[in-house]
């Protein structure tokens, strides 16, 4: 009769570290579609960047009167946002001003392939498996 071959550790006693491990990892493709967004954001008044709204669990259906040229506070707050992400939880990066879809389908001589799917193709194939 053939011996068992169980866990010599349970699962359960690494579960923890595997949840720590994905909100690592969500954070850190959250953090590089903003970050690719940002980058992508055509920049006049720089409205358009400091509307790109980072939410975790649900999205935000508001617009801010934020305007930041360079994107750093926008990345600030994105960064902020995501705090203590837990496990398993959704991050929406969202952008509601009534020019963003026009900016999406390619409006802007300065983004004319658009903002969120370039970067969505980007990350997604930096991050793939």
């Amino acid at each position: 009769m053939a011996k068992s071959r169980g866990w010599s550790t349970p699962p359960s006693f690494f579960s923890g570290a595997v949840k720590d491990e994905l909100s690592k990892r969500v954070r850190v493709i959250a953090m590089a579609m903003l970050n690719e967004i940002v980058l992508l954001s055509p920049v006049d008044t720089g409205r358009f960047r400091g509307n790109n709204i980072v939410s975790v669990g649900a999205p935000v259906y508001t617009s801010t009167v934020n305007v930041d040229p360079t994107g750093a506070e926008t990345i600030n707050q994105g960064l902020s946002a995501m705090t203590g992400l837990e496990p398993f939880t959704q991050v929406f990066i969202q952008n509601n001003l009534p020019y963003a879809v026009p900016l999406e389908d390619g409006h802007s001589k300065q983004a004319p392939a658009g903002i969120y799917a370039v970067s969505f193709h980007g990350v997604s194939q930096a991050y793939g498996s």
